[in-house]
């Protein structure tokens, strides 16, 4: 299992949150439980990274294991048990998804050759080799020129159907790669290296990351539908299930679970104090959102028209964009960084910054960080959680499943994966475990947070539990949603490549 990121709590900050940096790392992370837990006999190889992609402090991962020759240098190799399966990590100077094109692409050709050198050097001749994005496309070429590794099969998982996700390079560097000339035609296209075309050529199968992400690839590359199929991503819970719910066992009610997160909110509440010495309010909801900030998640434009009466007290009338509007009563809590790189989202942490500190003091709080504690506390300790996406640019979404998890309703956008366990409430049956922005636009997301916010509110002040059915039926929702499932499929596709 070769992937750029993984996120494995094993590794004590700040090591841990130089390795990942979004959704493809969090769900590495959890896959290799899922292997552990299938019994698979597999290994990760994901680098570490010597510097972090937020601080830029060089990381000290104590002596390594080995270390190999790779192309001409010596790089060490750290082994590291993440849910029960063996990770071997070579690491590799810089940060990760650095903005330097150059030291990108030897990063990952850095990664591909250690691929190589590594199974080589554990007498490894693995049966399937399973690729993660383009990044980690000159693999297979290394691997099907060497004799040794005869009958290897290649399976490639996309992640994403945005441009950013895919990688490219000029096609001038192609010699940089250290493969074999009879591939140029493969990976340079248009004049360009492009290294998720190479991978979904040379692979015996591809795979998407939900039911709608397998469609929307195989439109975008018609040339291999045959060969394309759907997984749709799972989430570990073991590592995302609150440790306040673990401790109920298997009886969770909707009472004890509505006592579990109290606690939960409680702790949230004290975090976010510690890091910006805003105290939000227990009595009132808290509305949030861990993600990286990219312009497809679209955060900002969807929340600017109607932050303040979101946030403004419950009957205070507020005039906004879309008309006066009668305030909601949430508190909004929101992380996440942009890529140095990104213009238009490094403006919008400005403008959170903004929110944070003048619009909407005490009110909205915005931490520009991105690590596993965070996200662990926004998944277990929100009242909502909020995700928008522009129609068919998310191909799966797994923050919205470590908030199911966890009995926490969400507001997304219908598409990934979401479309697939999310139904949307009903008041009268109490059915339902989440919110659609359907249609996609600010006036539904107000909408909708005003049927939150009054559910929430009927529950507060007059016991209606509702809105404890509400949580109960995502909490149930989310036992189906853990890698045992997700590898399940994975392994279908594992036996067809062995018997192909």
């Amino acid at each position: 299992f070769v992937t750029p990121e993984m996120m494995m709590p094993e590794l004590s900050e700040p090591a841990c949150g130089a390795n990942f940096r979004g959704g493809l790392g969090i769900l590495a992370g959890d896959i290799m439980e899922g292997l552990a837990l299938k019994n698979i006999d597999a290994i990760g190889v994901t680098p570490l990274y010597n510097r972090h992609w937020l601080t830029k402090e060089k990381i000290s991962y104590g002596e390594p294991a080995f270390w190999l020759e790779v192309l001409g240098q010596r790089i060490d190799f750290y082994k590291i048990n993440r849910g029960g399966t063996v990770v071997y990590s070579p690491k590799v100077p810089g940060v990760l998804y650095t903005s330097d094109r150059g030291k990108r692409l030897y990063q990952e050709v850095l990664l591909s050759h250690a691929v190589l050198g590594l199974l080589k050097k554990l007498n490894k001749k693995p049966d399937i080799v399973w690729l993660n994005e383009g990044h980690t496309a000159v693999t297979i070429p290394l691997i099907k020129e060497d004799p040794y590794f005869a009958g290897t099969k290649f399976l490639f998982t996309t992640h994403t159907p945005v441009p950013e996700g895919m990688e490219k390079f000029f096609g001038h560097r192609f010699d940089e790669m250290g493969i074999h000339g009879k591939y140029h035609s493969v990976f340079v296209k248009n004049g360009q290296i492009d290294m998720t075309w190479a991978a979904m050529v040379l692979s015996d199968k591809v795979n998407a990351v939900s039911r709608e992400h397998c469609g929307i690839t195989k439109k975008m590359f018609p040339e291999f539908k045959d060969k394309i199929v759907g997984v749709t991503n799972g989430s570990s819970r073991s590592l995302w299930l609150s440790e306040n719910i673990k401790k109920i066992g298997e009886k969770v009610t909707k009472h004890n679970l509505g006592n579990a997160f109290r606690k939960d909110k409680l702790a949230l509440v004290d975090f976010l104090e510690g890091h910006s010495k805003v105290r939000f309010k227990m009595e009132k909801p808290i509305l949030a959102w861990v993600r990286r900030l990219a312009w497809y998640k679209n955060q900002c434009p969807m929340l600017s028209p109607i932050i303040d009466v979101i946030c403004a007290e419950r009957g205070e009338m507020v005039d906004t964009n879309l008309g006066c509007l009668p305030g909601l009563g949430f508190q909004l809590f929101a992380a996440g960084v942009a890529h140095e790189s990104d213009n238009t989202c490094l403006s919008w942490m400005g403008q959170f910054h903004d929110w944070t500190k003048n619009r909407l003091k005490g009110k909205f709080i915005f931490l520009p960080e991105y690590n596993l504690n965070l996200l662990k506390q926004g998944a277990c300790g929100s009242d909502t959680w909020f995700s928008c996406p522009m129609l068919g640019n998310e191909a799966c979404g797994t923050s919205e499943q470590r908030a199911t998890i966890n009995g926490v309703p969400n507001l997304t956008t219908r598409g990934g994966g979401a479309k697939e366990y999310i139904q949307e409430f009903d008041f009268v049956d109490r059915k339902g475990n989440g919110f659609f922005i359907e249609p996609y636009d600010p006036t539904t997301v107000y909408h909708k947070l005003r049927t939150i916010s009054d559910l929430y509110y009927d529950w507060l002040k007059n016991n209606n539990d509702r809105w404890l059915d509400l949580k109960m039926n995502a909490f149930e929702t989310g036992r189906n949603l853990g890698v045992e499932s997700m590898m399940e499929n994975y392994e279908k596709i594992f036996v067809e490549l062995l018997n192909k």
